[in-house]
C-alpha cells in the first residue's frame, strides 16, 4: 500500500542469493500473496522472517505462517496487539481472533478518515505519546475534523480500558466513522448544553 510491490521471484533470489537478507514486512495485507512469498523462500531459507505490516489481518497472517508483525497500532495500543500475538502464539486462536475484530474499528478509525500516518498519531496522543506534528499543513477544517475523530478514537479507546472515557461520555457506535464522528459531536454539544442549563 506504501511502497512499490516486490514480486515473489525476486523476493526468492534475493533470499537464496543474499545471506544477509533475513526477512521481509508486507504491509498490503494481501494474505495470498504472504503465501506465496512463504511458499518460494522457506523452503531454502527456513529461517527467513515474514512480518505484516497490517494489523487488520494480524491473525490471519499469523496463521498461514506469518512470524509477527510490526504495526503502526502498535504505537497506539501495543498491550492489545501484544496480547494478540500471545493469545494465538498460546493456542488461543478463538480470543485472538475476538481482539482482532475489536483491534479493526480502531485501525479503521486511525487510517481512512485521516491522511497517514495522523490519525495514528492521534490516538498515540490520547495514550500520552507525543510525536509532534505531523509532515503536511493542515487547514482549520481540517483541524476540526481531526479534533472531532480524535473523539472518536478516544471512546474507542476507553472500550478497550486504555484511558478514561471523554467527560461527555460515548454515544454507541455504528462502525461507520462519519456517523460516529457526527453522533459523537451532537453528543458532546448536548452535554455542554447540559452543563450549561440550556437543557
Amino acid at each position: 500500500m506504501f511502497a512499490s510491490p516486490i514480486d515473489v521471484p525476486t523476493i526468492r533470489r534475493l533470499a537464496d542469493e543474499f545471506p544477509r537478507v533475513i526477512g521481509i514486512k508486507d504491509s498490503s495485507g494481501d494474505l495470498a500473496f504472504m503465501m506465496r512469498m512463504i511458499t518460494a523462500v522457506r523452503p531454502n531459507r527456513p529461517d527467513f522472517t515474514f512480518l505484516t505490516g497490517w494489523e487488520a489481518v494480524l491473525i490471519p497472517m499469523l496463521m498461514i505462517g506469518c512470524d509477527g508483525g510490526t504495526h503502526a497500532s502498535s504505537n497506539v495500543v501495543p498491550e492489545i496487539t501484544r496480547k494478540m500475538y500471545d493469545l494465538y502464539r498460546a493456542g488461543d486462536t478463538e480470543g485472538a481472533m475476538e481482539w482482532q475484530y475489536r483491534i479493526l474499528e480502531l485501525f479503521d478509525a486511525m487510517l481512512y478518515p485521516f491522511e497517514f500516518p495522523d490519525g495514528f498519531r492521534a490516538a498515540a496522543e490520547l495514550r500520552g505519546f507525543h510525536f509532534g506534528g505531523g509532515r503536511m499543513p493542515q487547514t482549520n477544517l481540517q483541524r476540526a475534523d481531526q479534533k472531532a475523530l480524535s473523539a472518536v478514537l478516544h471512546c474507542i479507546l476507553a472500550d478497550f480500558e486504555l484511558v478514561n472515557p471523554p467527560a461527555a461520555g460515548c454515544p454507541v457506535r455504528h462502525g461507520d466513522i462519519g456517523q460516529d464522528k457526527l453522533q459523537q459531536m451532537v453528543h458532546e454539544v448536548f452535554h455542554e448544553m447540559k452543563n450549561r442549563g440550556i437543557l
